[in-house]
């Protein structure tokens, strides 16, 4: 999910459910909130360090909870060099406003600070990782412990709605404020808190729809023959615009088939109006390709593995692509593995490579 979408969420969320935290609390949150978003960068390096970077170890739970520690080291730091409350502390109770003692602020404002300096930035990090599992990217949940990447495949990377209903869900509190301010008015509730809930209720209910949708259309591939074959596996990838719209593939004995379908729609839908994309014969070439760690990292990582097998006048090469990238849309950051062989079938060069430089290989 784009870090636009990820910070207007996390903004919802610090404003609905920690409506007195302040604007610092407030402010860290949305930070961490995007952080992990940070592995964007492993794609100024090159393939490799973007493979093995984006969405595995910042998408993590752990890194979750380390993320949300920084702010309250971060506030305890500025505390103690400023000698003050960092952390707004919010309405105080009567004996604590009667009080004189600094002793009793400090306990209070160490209480508010681990309160929303932690809980806050804590589920804004979970928020993302959530949103970003229900992409096709996936994100590796329980690193270090497992590798497993998860990938629901619900929503696309840019998702207009819901990034819509959350900068309505900001703006339209604000913009009453405004007139309410105008005219005199003034409301007793947190600012924008009943504005965030509704949408990031309306955002749960959005994103429950896109997987009844994605499911129906996973059942509608895996019910029909492809050109006289059988589905073995079926894929579907949201389209940004239309929640009935997907991109699907699916894998048969011989080619990999890629198909719109519209559920709204299905009984116009035809199966031999699919893409093929044969799969290659198996030979030693293919098989000593496969077996390169080059390889080994890139099939780790696919969804939806294919293979070409090309002639050369050294002897051969072989490219690995993973439709996931075609199908989702998401072509600029696609990785391939591109293998060059002799006529004997050994290895001379190995390399990952962006699919989009493919051409000048």
């Amino acid at each position: 999910m784009d870090i636009v979408t990820h910070g207007l969420a996390s903004l919802a969320v610090a404003r609905g459910f920690f409506p007195r935290a302040g604007k610092l609390a407030t402010a860290s949150a949305v930070v961490v909130g995007v952080a992990a978003n940070v592995d964007w960068v492993s794609s100024f390096f090159s393939p490799s360090v973007f493979l093995n970077w984006h969405g595995t170890y910042f998408h993590s739970i752990l890194a979750a909870i380390l993320y949300s520690i920084l702010p309250v080291i971060f506030f305890a730091v500025l505390g103690s060099l400023w000698g003050g409350i960092i952390v707004p502390v919010g309405r105080l109770k009567e004996d604590e406003a009667a009080s004189d003692d600094p002793r009793v602020w400090r306990r209070f404002a160490l209480r508010r600070s681990v309160a929303y300096g932690l809980a806050a930035p804590f589920s804004c990090a979970l928020l993302h990782i959530a949103m970003d599992a229900c992409q096709s990217n996936g994100v590796m949940l329980f690193w270090p412990f497992s590798s497993r990447q998860f990938a629901a495949d619900w929503l696309p990377g840019i998702d207009p709605w819901i990034l819509t209903i959350l900068i309505a869900a900001i703006a339209l509190p604000e913009l009453l404020r405004l007139v309410g301010s105008e005219i005199g008015a003034k409301s007793k509730k947190p600012r924008g808190q009943t504005g965030a809930l509704i949408g990031l209720a309306l955002v749960l209910i959005y994103v429950g729809a896109r997987a009844t949708l994605h499911s129906n259309a996973i059942a509608l591939l895996g019910s029909r023959a492809f050109h006289g074959e059988t589905a073995r596996r079926a894929w579907a990838y949201p389209e940004s615009l239309s929640p009935l719209a997907w991109h699907g593939v699916v894998e048969t004995e011989s080619a990999l088939d890629e198909i719109d379908v519209d559920v709204a729609a299905a009984g116009d839908f035809d199966p031999d109006y699919s893409v093929r994309i044969f799969k290659p014969e198996p030979s030693p070439v293919l098989e000593a390709a496969r077996n390169t760690n080059t390889a080994r990292r890139f099939l780790a990582k696919a969804q939806i593995p294919g293979a070409s097998v090309n002639k050369t006048e050294a002897g051969y090469t072989v490219i690995l692509r993973d439709l996931r990238y075609a199908a989702s849309g998401e072509t600029q950051h696609e990785v391939a593995a591109y293998i060059e062989l002799d006529r004997n079938n050994q290895v001379t060069s190995q390399e990952l490579v962006w699919a989009r430089e493919l051409r000048n290989y």
